[in-house]
């Protein structure tokens, strides 16, 4: 019964309400397919040799440059194929023989939302975040808004396809969202 009766209480009102950040721990997303673009930023490690780990940021060509490996492009790979490709790399180098490399996301690439919102820009990306929740991020819509209108510029499977999309519609790393002003 109490369950019942919490599961109707009203909800806070939106310049209320807090956005659960994900914790600041290393997000593995190894069971989904996400492929990596420039902003993202990957922790490499080494097993075999510690000094040959580190994070790195990839870059607007999609390339990172990890210690003894060069610059390797990992644009539109998954983190087994970017670990796949540095024990590879290492192993032809002649630098390790067995390398045991582990590749984990660190933070995706921002979101960016522009036009009628009060504060348009990049923001952090949060996971299972929707339009409404990256609009109140961005301090709301202005009073010239068009909140029928919004259109997300998604960069994943469907590269820079623009569509319409409603407040409740998911937001992905990279998405650029635009919001229109209103006809009178």
């Amino acid at each position: 019964m109490a369950l019942a009766v919490s599961a109707c209480d009203p909800q806070p009102p939106l310049s209320t309400m807090t956005i659960q950040q994900p914790s600041q721990g290393t997000q593995n997303l190894r069971l989904g397919e996400y492929r990596v673009a420039p902003g993202d930023r990957l922790r490499v490690t080494v097993l075999s040799d510690t000094e040959l780990s580190g994070e790195y940021e990839v870059d607007s060509t999609g390339m990172i440059s990890p210690r003894m490996a060069g610059r390797v492009v990992v644009l539109g790979m998954s983190t087994p194929e970017i670990e796949a490709m540095l024990a590879d790399r290492y192993r032809s180098g002649g630098y390790l023989r067995n390398p045991r490399v582990s590749v984990d996301l660190v933070s995706r690439r921002p979101f960016y939302i522009i036009g009628e919102i009060s504060r348009p820009g990049s923001f952090p990306y949060v996971s299972g975040i929707n339009v409404l929740q990256a609009i109140a991020i961005a301090g709301g819509y202005t009073r010239r808004a068009s909140k029928t209108r919004i259109t997300i510029q998604r960069f994943n499977a469907q590269q820079g396809q623009e569509e319409t999309v409603t407040e409740d519609s998911p937001v992905g790393p990279g998405d650029i969202i635009r919001v229109p002003e209103r006809w009178f």
